[in-house]
């Protein structure tokens, strides 16, 4: 995994986790702007599973297991749509906590990530 890339989107995710938590605070349903962070933040985890694939592809190999390394790159990839969905349908102050759940989580994936990959 690239390092550079994996901090930018740790830092990325607690960014935009605090956006939707004062969208929480001020008492806002989820809109556009923070379906347009989550869809910014699932392109960051794309580039990221692209990178992966190639890594692994030209014989890179995690060195805490490969099976649990694609599981957390396959779940990194599912959480924020989730987030994102199911914050859209909570039509209340909490459908923006469900959002910066989702990008906790995802920033939490990315660190599992690195420690696997690097041991």
């Amino acid at each position: 995994m690239v390092d550079t890339l994996a901090v930018t989107l740790i830092v990325g995710m607690l960014v935009l986790a605090g956006l939707s938590l004062v969208m929480t605070a001020l008492d806002r349903r989820v809109g556009r702007l923070l379906l347009a962070a989550a869809a910014l933040g699932e392109a960051g985890l794309l580039v990221q599973v692209v990178w992966a694939i190639v890594r692994i592809a030209g014989g890179a190999r995690p060195a805490g297991g490969m099976a649990i390394f694609i599981g957390y790159l396959a779940g990194s990839l599912v959480i924020l749509p989730i987030a994102a969905a199911w914050g859209l349908a909570e039509r209340t102050r909490w459908g923006p906590a469900v959002v910066t759940a989702g990008f906790l989580v995802s920033a939490v994936l990315i660190v599992r990530m690195q420690q696997v990959w690097h041991g």
